[in-house]
Parts: C-alpha cells; sequence; structure tokens
C-alpha cells in the first residue's frame, strides 16, 4: 500500500476489517507494494492469528 494519506487511511480500513473477521481473506497480494515496518509487523500479527485463513500470500 503506497504513502499516502489516502493509502493510509485505506490501509486502516481494511486491517479493521480482517482484525474483526480474519475469515474473509483467502489470498493477500502486497507484491509491488512499499509497506513500512509497522504495516508488515501488524499483517504478520493477523497473519499469526488462528483464525485467519489466508492460503497465498504475495
Amino acid at each position: 500500500i503506497l504513502q499516502s494519506p489516502a493509502a493510509n487511511e485505506a490501509c486502516q480500513y481494511v486491517r479493521d476489517i480482517l482484525g474483526k473477521n480474519p475469515l474473509l481473506l483467502r489470498e493477500l497480494n502486497l507484491s509491488g507494494r512499499k509497506l513500512g515496518d509497522t504495516r508488515v509487523n501488524q499483517i504478520a500479527a493477523l497473519l499469526k492469528d488462528k483464525l485467519c485463513e489466508v492460503n497465498t500470500l504475495k
């Protein structure tokens, strides 16, 4: 997700939705995205959740 105010807001929205229901996400494509350490750590935490069913990570 690109580094801009709108992208930051979108990232927060997606993270909030997935945090409430990680079962919605089966595939996550982050290729070509510029993610900072904070976002990588947040995504890693979601992926570690035992309810998260991501099958494909790109």
